[in-house]
């Protein structure tokens, strides 16, 4: 680092990092050199994870390969709709019941990639109905009442301590008959801390025997 003209060198011992605590110094020069989500505290959070059940990941492939046969059968039909546009307009009318005009695009055989375009969104439209946008509109309602069901519910009410279930998040309401392994610390999660007062020394004299019951 430059400063008046004079240089300095530089090193880890220079570094004065977060909550860093002046001492033996009246003033120092520093520069930041990270701000932001540059600071070593925003590099190392992560984001919560997203939790969604089984059933939801399997119905997002399932919408998914719908989205990819609706899109396959617009490209199909598109591409069949415009080389068999000429056809429409000679030979009788191939097609009849579509009334084909070639003053409208649709039928116009100079202008057949462009109505292969309109068709293909045409078909978009009309295929549409394939994707079930309600779907996940009615799994949402479904799981509320679920967990509506599981407050209210007897069999899961705690007489001794007086308390009913109750069902924090409704998103993983399918989860709860899946679960088969239990990983936990024994820090008083699954034991009793339990600590009995046996023998004590206050200046240089001993009090209580040292020993317990068990």
């Amino acid at each position: 680092m430059e400063f008046e003209r004079q240089q300095y060198p530089l090193s880890p011992q220079q570094l004065l990092l977060r909550d860093s605590k002046l001492r033996n110094t009246d003033h120092i020069y520093g520069a930041v050199i990270f701000t932001g989500h540059d600071t070593k505290v925003i590099q190392n959070s992560t984001d919560p994870p997203s939790k969604r059940s089984k059933i939801e990941k399997k119905m997002d492939k399932i919408v998914y390969f719908l989205f990819a046969v609706l899109f396959l059968m617009a490209f199909i039909g598109s591409v069949y709709f415009g080389i068999v546009t000429k056809d429409d307009l000679e030979g009788g009318h191939k097609r009849w019941y579509l009334r084909p005009d070639d003053a409208t695009i649709f039928f116009d055989p100079k202008r057949t990639p462009v109505a292969a375009i309109y068709h293909f969104l045409t078909a978009l439209l009309l295929y549409s109905y394939l994707i079930p946008i309600s779907l996940y509109v009615s799994i949402e309602i479904v799981k509320v009442l679920q967990s509506i069901f599981i407050n209210q519910d007897v069999h899961m009410y705690y007489e001794e301590a007086d308390k009913p279930a109750h069902a924090r998040t409704s998103n993983l309401n399918e989860e709860l008959g899946q679960v088969d392994t239990i990983l936990s610390d024994k820090t008083g999660t699954l034991t009793c801390n339990s600590m009995e007062f046996i023998k004590c020394s206050v200046a240089g004299t001993a009090y209580g025997y040292g020993v317990t019951e068990v």
